[in-house]
């Protein structure tokens, strides 16, 4: 993500940003800024009725909903790997013993970590072919769902509870991951999007603040 300096509008160059300290330093006048008003102030900016490819945001007179696809490149490496991962391994751990019709205690539990596997890389293929997140509000009642389909993860949420609202980075990668995350900071703390891509995150962490700072 690109930031611009608050004073000159300069573009802070990534040698001068501090992601830890929160700070950024502009080569140019010397101004320093907190990343996070500069983050705010670019969202506060975007229109929600443009959403970038793969996005969603649509009013009714009832609720606003907006979301957007988990679709990925990676699944054209995530699909395979996933049919190569659960054919050797767990054909062999447990097919084997279908075939042969007897079954082996000690090689069903020793192929308990590669059926763990399988699951969850067959979830994250899914989810980088036809997967989504959807946040769904009711005056300031929220859901947020992660899944495909009807069928997935659903977590609630009041934007009353919610204190701060944040892009957070995701140190822990797995296939499908996009490297960062949103999170919701309050009574408790819900991260999400992980596997949505970086424009599209962006978007939905806009219309979450817009949300926010919103009165009903």
């Amino acid at each position: 993500m690109k930031y611009n300096c608050p004073a000159c509008s300069t573009e802070f160059h990534p040698e001068n940003i501090n992601i830890q300290t929160d700070l950024a330093l502009c080569k140019n006048c010397g101004q320093i800024a907190r990343l996070l008003e500069l983050v705010d102030t670019d969202f506060q900016k975007r229109d929600l009725q443009a959403p970038p490819k793969g996005a969603w945001y649509r009013q009714t007179l009832t609720e606003t909903v907006f979301g957007a696809t988990t679709r990925h490149p990676s699944a054209f490496f995530i699909v395979p790997f996933m049919c190569v991962w659960s054919g050797f391994s767990l054909g062999g751990i447990y097919g084997s013993q279908i075939a042969h019709g007897k079954f082996n205690p000690f090689m069903s539990l020793f192929g308990l970590p590669f059926l763990v596997g399988s699951i969850a890389l067959g979830s994250a293929a899914i989810m980088a072919v036809c997967g989504k997140v959807e946040v769904r509000l009711r005056g300031r009642l929220g859901i947020i769902f992660v899944g495909v389909g009807t069928l997935g993860w659903k977590r609630s949420f009041n934007l009353n509870d919610v204190a701060r609202i944040s892009e957070d980075g995701w140190t822990v990668t797995y296939p499908g991951s996009a490297g960062g995350s949103i999170l919701l900071e309050g009574k408790t703390r819900l991260r999400f999007a992980t596997n949505v891509s970086e424009a599209r995150r962006h978007f939905l962490l806009s219309a979450l603040k817009a949300a926010h700072t919103c009165k009903q």
